[in-house]
């Protein structure tokens, strides 16, 4: 075969490779964001782009002999190649953490090893002289054909077997069980060992299943480690809903007590309008009607108007984070008001790092107004137009340097603090689709989080 039909069948190849590397990357990382023509453009001309620089690549590598060098390195340092080649694309497509592409794609190899081990199952005891007219036919009828149709096989059993919520939710750890990482970046070491063994004429076709009996190992460790994390995660939700109970039932018990109260004190602010009203008194009214109001507003309105905007967070580690900031604040006397102005009920973002950069937030705002009798805390949440922002704007008495906040040491509250800002910074790095904002508009020093959920 010629050099350049030798590209053709790559090219060929590697299409179909990279067409079952986006279907299982939808399995595992979800639906590919939709951010516009411009975006779905970009990605498919670099999936292009990689197609031909892989497939002229290898035809290069065969003809040369790169893949037959001692202990396989040429066959190994071809395979992290493409391994590498298919992390950066996905990292184009869906804008996550490289962490996640590269474990993603190291995922994809070994689920996709299933149905290429399957396909090689008519490959066995069969040698082909490409050469022969007839035997090239019989090759690309197993390339093009036979493979394809065992990935699509493949490809069906692992949407039925739900291994990409479980996948999803592993990714969500802040750390990665390491057993898993090992025996993930080194499969294709495995793969390569495994495959010496399978190729041994000395061997028997009992051998084929020794890549399957491995596949199912790390499956059911993944499968474990997996739930087990599912396990510890809804006890910790479990655990969550209770302190969120606790915290509720506290604050319907502090409402009904400010209710009995202002009953009872009612009673005699109503006897004294009576008088009032019965003298033809009307301003005097007014101003009682106005001065009750603004009383029963102060000591119920403002709790009943919080329960009803947490009501919109639906989210349970952020319900659960600001029921737990806002009593903390109210048990030291800081003002704070909460608006969510649309239901927040997902977010792209991780609940652990999202809960992390909320609380920074917060806490720093509640350590500039602490101890202020003008000291004031508002925060909004706004979800809409496929985008969710947090604002955490607090009264400002000090300066700001712009230039230094969030480095590393800079602080404004004494020797040992200014940790939180940096973490801050380097949580939002993670994600390319987050965006700070920071600003100091009429007296108030303002910190804005958005992100960008489609």
């Amino acid at each position: 075969m010629s050099f350049w039909g030798i590209v053709s069948a790559n090219s060929l190849s590697m299409i179909i490779t990279m067409l079952f590397l986006l279907w299982m990357s939808g399995v595992l990382l979800g639906r590919i964001p939709n951010r516009g023509i411009g975006h779905t453009v970009t990605w498919i001309l670099f999936m292009l782009f990689l197609v031909l620089l892989i497939s002229v690549l290898g035809a290069v590598c065969y003809r040369t002999g790169f893949w037959h060098l001692p202990y396989s390195i040429g066959s190994l340092s071809w395979q992290y190649f493409v391994l590498v080649c298919s992390g950066m694309f996905l990292r184009l497509v869906y804008r996550v953490p490289l962490r996640d592409c590269f474990l993603s794609v190291m995922m994809i190899e070994l689920l996709g090893s299933y149905g290429d081990l399957l396909s090689e199952l008519y490959l066995y005891g069969r040698f082909y002289d490409l050469t022969v007219a007839s035997e090239l036919r019989g090759y690309l009828f197993w390339m093009f054909g036979i493979r394809p149709g065992s990935l699509l096989l493949c490809g069906l059993v692992i949407i039925k077997s739900g291994i990409g919520k479980i996948y999803r939710r592993w990714l969500e750890q802040e750390k990665i069980h390491r057993g898993i990482l090992v025996l993930l970046g080194l499969y294709p070491v495995y793969c390569e060992a495994l495959d010496h063994v399978i190729n041994d004429p000395g061997k028997n076709r009992a051998y084929l299943l020794l890549p399957f009996v491995m596949l199912l190992v790390i499956h059911m460790i993944f499968v474990y480690v997996g739930r087990d994390w599912q396990q510890k995660q809804y006890i910790l939700a479990q655990q969550t809903n209770l302190r969120q109970q606790t915290i509720y039932i506290e604050k319907m018990e502090q409402i009904q007590a400010e209710l009995r109260r202002f009953r009872h004190d009612f009673k005699n602010m109503t006897a004294g309008m009576y008088l009032q009203a019965r003298e033809g008194d009307l301003d005097a009214v007014r101003s009682f009607i106005r001065e009750m109001t603004e009383d029963f507003d102060r000591q119920v309105g403002g709790q009943v108007r919080l329960m009803n905007q947490l009501a919109n967070v639906h989210v349970a580690e952020i319900k659960g984070l600001l029921l737990e900031k806002l009593a903390c604040m109210q048990k030291e006397e800081i003002r704070c008001e909460l608006e969510v102005l649309h239901p927040f009920e997902r977010t792209r973002m991780r609940s652990t790092d999202l809960c992390r950069c909320l609380g920074i937030l917060m806490d720093n705002a509640a350590d500039e107004v602490r101890g202020k009798e003008d000291g004031k805390i508002h925060l909004m949440i706004s979800s809409q137009n496929g985008c969710t922002t947090f604002r955490v704007k607090n009264t400002l008495y000090g300066k700001v340097d712009f230039q230094n906040l969030g480095t590393a040491g800079y602080t404004t509250k004494g020797e040992g603090r200014g940790i939180g800002l940096e973490s801050y910074r380097k949580i939002l790095g993670r994600y390319d689709f987050v965006f700070p904002f920071t600003a100091i508009q009429d007296g108030y020093f303002v910190q804005e989080l958005k992100i960008q959920e489609v």
